[in-house]
């Protein structure tokens, strides 16, 4: 069974007294709810808590560690499969190309840094050759089979279907976390268990969007807000306002640019 299905088969069928799936992380011996039962006893014992919704504002001290931890591809990877999830829900064609786009950022951001840290080791002949088969590919294709293979780019099917793009990236940010069974002193709970905090924040923002909860990312300026209704998509309402305009001006010239193509006199006049 894959990390993501056993996530999502925590989240839909074991859930807590509060109705969502309780994420553990590390913390100090002033903060614990308990022990990481569940790990191995390399030494002292692991002290744990549960993460809350107030660790998930952006105010948050827990927050704010979340994202320091991140290097910047991976907060803005982060935004943009936020963004995909929500936005796919609403069918807002303008805010998954801004997705899009953002995640093609972020994967640059990404090669980057591989880059400067030397991450990524010198061309290997036979490795290509290799990773060429893995991904189906032909020859010629070494550099698509390179950039598949470091993540900075996807194939075939998920460039072109978002919902075979989300799934590929929320499975791969999942990976790390662990799905755990967690004595809490009085009883066994299943918990996702993060060792670091961004990735619980991770954990727990996709979760509470794909379960209709109170977080989302707004699709005009990208950044996480709490929703103070469940049908609330944006921000603020002067972003609202700046959105729709966007979307009716894109409207509009993909309209007029189709016009454009047919010719004639009535398309010269619809292209001016």
């Amino acid at each position: 069974m894959t990390p993501l299905i056993l996530v999502l088969t925590l989240f839909l069928v074991k859930r807590d007294r509060n109705n969502t799936v309780t994420v553990l992380i590390p913390c100090k011996e002033s903060e614990k709810q308990g022990l990481a039962t569940f790990l191995p006893e390399f030494g002292d014992a692991q002290p744990v808590r549960a993460v809350t919704a107030a660790d998930l504002r952006p105010t948050a001290q827990k927050h704010q560690e979340a994202v320091n931890e991140m290097r910047n591809y991976e907060r803005e990877q982060m935004i943009a499969v936020t963004a995909l999830l929500k936005e796919l829900q609403s069918r807002d064609r303008l805010a998954v190309t801004g997705a899009r786009e953002r995640l093609r950022h972020a994967m640059e951001l990404k090669r980057r840094a591989d880059a400067k840290s030397g991450a990524v080791p010198a061309r290997d002949s036979e490795f290509e050759r290799y990773l060429i088969s893995v991904f189906g590919l032909r020859p010629g294709q070494e550099e698509e089979a390179l950039a598949r293979w470091y993540g900075y780019g996807h194939g075939p099917k998920a460039e072109k279907d978002e919902k075979w793009l989300l799934s590929q990236l929320i499975s791969e940010a999942l990976r790390p976390v662990q799905v755990v069974l967690w004595w809490t002193g009085r009883e066994f709970k299943p918990a996702l268990y993060c060792p670091e905090v961004k990735l619980a924040l991770y954990a727990a923002l996709l979760m509470r969007v794909a379960g209709g909860g109170r977080w989302g990312v707004c699709p005009k300026c990208g950044e996480f807000f709490e929703q103070k209704r469940l049908n609330q998509n944006y921000c603020s309402i002067a972003h609202r306002e700046a959105h729709r305009v966007a979307r009716w001006r894109a409207t509009k010239k993909s309209k007029l640019s189709k016009g454009g193509r047919k010719g004639g006199r009535n398309g010269a006049r619809k292209t001016r």
